[in-house]
């Protein structure tokens, strides 16, 4: 049974003050894909991947227990965000979560699981739970509580893309052709992401303009999976997946670490 562990102490420390020091508290972060917090987290991101690729980056969540509540089916799905926990030294367990269909009046099974959840792990993501059930375990369980960090709706994933972009061509000067439904809400959050970040966002109308008139095309006609297009050519996949991979992390340590060991003085305050 996972028991609850300390941050790694040492040098590490200092590389995940380098990388998450820019971003804001956790109680004022707002709007996720808000401008400022959306260039504080590509910075913060950026950081952890030069501090991997130097091979300085250590294992912050060393000692640090993360669930991840599923089906009733395994996935594969989740292997990108414990891969990302796991490189950040973090303990991942795969829990089964299925609601009941016939509840016993009187017993609070959600309030009990939260519960239980805040004394045995430091995080919690909720990947296969109804919205109603998640916020009820984050509003209990005392320890940060993520809403499905590695699916697609989540802005980890529109920040991930919206970071590839810029690292290829940041603002201004920069372009994005969207093709697909603009009424989903990972489509209108990365179209005002963009927007407030500079970029410039077009449509495809009946004489709309095409992929050589921009410098981007983002393609979410397909579904789920988009495709990114620069007009050199496809964006590198793997590019996406590994920004996904840092961002991922920041947003882990940025709830975990920031957010619970700022008050034992790991961290200098921000206030809100």
């Amino acid at each position: 049974m996972p028991v609850k562990g300390r941050i790694a102490a040492g040098p590490t420390l200092a590389a995940v003050k380098a990388a998450i020091t820019s971003l804001p508290t956790r109680a004022s972060l707002g709007d996720p894909l808000a401008a400022n917090r959306m260039l504080a987290t590509f910075a913060s991101a950026r950081q952890l991947r030069t501090n991997a690729h130097a091979g300085s980056g250590g294992q912050p969540l060393r000692g640090k227990n993360i669930a991840l509540l599923l089906g009733s089916s395994p996935s594969a799905h989740v292997a990108p965000l414990s891969n990302a926990a796991q490189a950040l030294g973090a303990r991942v367990a795969e829990l089964r979560f299925t609601r009941s269909q016939y509840p016993v009046a009187g017993r609070d099974d959600i309030g009990a699981l939260a519960r239980v959840l805040g004394r045995l792990y430091d995080a919690v993501d909720c990947e296969a739970v109804e919205s109603s059930a998640a916020y009820r375990i984050e509003k209990e369980a005392g320890i940060p509580v993520y809403h499905g960090l590695c699916q697609d709706e989540h802005p980890a994933r529109v920040a991930a893309d919206l970071m590839t972009l810029h690292d290829l061509h940041p603002p201004p000067g920069a372009s994005i052709l969207f093709v697909g439904d603009t009424d989903t809400a990972r489509a209108s959050g990365f179209i005002s992401a963009a927007r407030a970040m500079g970029f410039e966002v077009l449509f495809n109308g009946r004489e709309g303009p095409d992929l050589k008139d921009t410098t981007f095309l983002v393609d979410a006609s397909d579904g789920p999976h988009w495709s990114l297009l620069a007009s050199t050519g496809p964006v590198d996949e793997g590019l996406r997946a590994q920004n996904h991979h840092w961002v991922m992390q920041t947003m882990l340590l940025h709830g975990i670490v920031k957010g619970l060991s700022a008050a034992a003085g790991l961290f200098e305050r921000t206030e809100p």
